[in-house]
Parts: C-alpha cells; structure tokens; sequence
C-alpha cells in the first residue's frame, strides 16, 4: 500500500487505541477435566458394544438367550452406578469454623463414644477439619476433607 509503512496498515499492537484488546498468548494445550470422564465412558460403552456385536451372538446360540439379557442388565447397572460416583456431591463436611474450635480442648481426646438411636457409636477426631467425624466418614487425602 502506499503511504504505509508496515504490512498490516499501521495497527501493530502499539497502535491499538484500547490496551485490553491485545489478543492473549497462547496458553499451552490443557485437557480439560471432563476428558477421563469421557475416555471412561467411552471404553466401558466400546467394550460393551463389541462384546454385544461379536462375543454375545455366540454364547447365545452356544448357551442361552438369557445371557445377552443378563449382560445388558449388568452393563446398565454397571453405568448407573459409574454415572451416580461421577457425577452425585461426594458428601463433603464443612470444617469447624475457628469458634467452633475453641469451644473442644486444643488436646482433644481421639475418639468419643455417642449414642445414635440407642446404639453406642465410636467418632474418631479428625484434626485437620477439627471435628469428629460421623460413622460412615473418612478424610480423604486428595480432597482434603472430610467426606461420607
């Protein structure tokens, strides 16, 4: 072009009237956290489906028409339950807010025995959230919290 002295007719990002609409850099390729969830389903599916089209003809001509029947009610089974530990809240217990720490010795003993509908019941002291734990609860070490 003449009178222009780059290529790009003078709007280099030094002369972008707004400052914010610089393009960002590239950030690097990160998956996303939905993508094992999907490679999941995807070979628990596959692999059902396979065995559906190839395997399940055979052992229902050899065998029984009830084993077509029986696996599928397994493999439907076998989703819900993955589909229900995927996607359901994991029960997380909120830690004990700084009062509520105060008020229980700083050396509390480990474990205290309630009773819950006239049966005795041993809650162990978890320190990290600060508060014993219901029956049935753990810590988890990846969460860090306490969960059912």
């Amino acid at each position: 072009m003449p009178g222009s002295s780059s290529k790009s007719g003078g709007r280099g990002p030094s002369s972008s009237p707004l400052p914010h609409a610089m393009v960002p850099p590239s950030r690097p390729l990160r998956p996303s956290r939905y993508a094992p969830v999907s490679a999941a389903i995807f070979f628990l599916v596959g692999s059902t489906t396979l065995f559906f089209c190839f395997t399940c003809p055979w052992l229902s001509e050899r065998f029984s028409v009830t084993v077509p029947i029986y696996n599928g009610v397994i493999f439907l089974f076998v989703l819900a339950n993955f589909c229900m530990a995927t996607f359901m809240d994991p029960g997380i217990f909120p830690r004990a807010e700084e009062d509520e720490d105060k008020e229980d010795d700083f050396r509390a003993p480990l474990y205290k025995t309630v009773e819950i509908r006239g049966i005795q019941v041993r809650m162990k002291w978890c320190s990290t959230c600060r508060f014993y734990r219901p029956p049935r609860c753990s810590h988890c070490s990846v969460c860090d919290n306490c969960v059912e």
